[in-house]
C-alpha cells in the first residue's frame, strides 16, 4: 500500500538521491499513465512509451524547479506532459511515415477530454488499490469480497448468488459490508494521490 501523501512524496523527490521516493512516484503514476494511453486507443507498447517519456520529462522538469503546486494539481501537470509526449510521438511518426492513416494520434482528444480520461484512470487505480487493501489487511471473507467485485463488474445479484452459492440477501449484505469497510480506505488512498 502506498503510504506517502503526494506532499510528502514531492518533498522526497526534491533530492535526486532519494531513490525510494522516485520508485514510489513511478509505482504510483506509471500504471495510471500507461492505462491513460491505452484508454486513448494506443497500442500497449506506445502507451508504455508515453508513460515512460512523461515520467522522464517530469523528472527533468521537477529537478529544474518547474512544478509549482500553487498553479494546479499534480495530475494537471502530468496530463500536460503526457499530452506533449503524445503530440511529439505523432510528429515523429509523421516525419518517419510510420503512422497509419486513421491512427489515434491523428485524432487526439482536447485537453479537457484527456483530463477526464486521466481522472478516470486515477479513480480506477484508487479503487484497485483499495480493493487490494481490503483483501489483504481486513478480515473480510474472500467470498464476501468476491460477491462485491462481481457486483462491481455489473453481474446481476441473482447470478452472483448462484455462482457463489449465496442467497440474494447475502449478496446485498456482502455489498453493504464491503462498502462500509472500503469507504475509509478509498478516502485515505485518494488523499495520497491528491485527486
Amino acid at each position: 500500500m502506498l503510504t506517502h501523501t503526494t506532499t510528502a512524496l514531492l518533498e522526497g523527490l526534491a533530492s535526486s538521491a532519494n531513490t525510494t521516493a522516485w520508485r514510489l512516484f513511478d509505482a504510483r503514476y506509471r500504471p495510471i499513465l500507461t492505462n491513460f494511453g491505452l484508454r486513448l486507443g494506443l497500442e500497449a507498447h506506445d502507451a508504455e512509451d508515453v508513460a515512460q517519456e512523461a515520467l522522464s520529462r517530469f523528472v527533468v522538469a521537477y529537478r529544474a524547479g518547474r512544478y509549482d503546486r500553487s498553479r494546479g494539481r499534480l495530475y494537471s501537470w502530468l496530463i500536460g506532459i503526457a499530452r506533449h509526449c503524445l503530440i511529439d510521438m505523432r510528429e515523429q511518426r509523421r516525419a518517419g511515415a510510420a503512422m497509419p492513416t486513421g491512427s489515434i494520434l491523428d485524432n487526439l482528444p482536447d485537453e479537457h477530454q484527456m483530463t477526464l480520461v486521466l481522472e478516470a484512470e486515477c479513480e480506477r487505480e484508487v479503487l484497485r488499490l483499495s480493493l487490494e487493501h481490503l483483501r489483504t489487511t481486513t478480515r473480510t471473507e474472500p467470498r464476501t469480497i468476491e460477491a462485491f467485485e462481481l457486483l462491481l463488474n455489473r453481474v446481476e445479484p441473482g447470478e452472483v448468488a448462484a455462482r457463489l452459492g449465496m442467497s440474494v440477501d447475502e449478496v446485498y449484505v456482502a455489498k453493504h459490508r464491503c462498502l462500509r469497510r472500503l469507504r475509509p480506505i478509498v478516502e485515505q488512498i485518494t488523499g495520497e494521490y491528491e485527486l
